[in-house]
């Protein structure tokens, strides 16, 4: 199966907004990566999770404050009790999602 950024790279015309299109299903796709982490965390250890860390970047990346929530998502997968990190997780996502949903207008 053809992966969606080589199926809008052969569309006519495609330029700016067919790579907007991909950038933005990334985006979308992170950030449900981001919100089942919250749940995750519970019975996994996601500090060396390649993909949740993939997903954090890609998300960061588009958000103003992106770098600082980066660090903010590193300390809360770091705090001892389960319940704790899931509710920072969770805050932190929300931020995320505020900051970058204009984008996915």
């Amino acid at each position: 199966m053809m992966d969606r950024k080589a199926q809008l790279r052969n569309v006519a015309f495609g330029g700016a907004w067919s790579e907007q299109i991909a950038g933005n299903e990334a985006l979308s796709l992170s950030l449900e990566a981001l919100r089942a982490a919250c749940d995750r965390t519970a019975d996994e250890d996601l500090r060396d999770d390649h993909d949740l860390n993939y997903a954090l970047g890609v998300v960061s990346r588009t958000h103003p404050k992106g770098r600082d929530l980066e660090r903010a998502w590193g300390r809360a997968l770091s705090l001892p009790e389960a319940p704790d990190r899931a509710r920072e997780l969770s805050r932190i996502v929300g931020l995320l999602e505020t900051g970058v949903a204009a984008r996915l207008r």
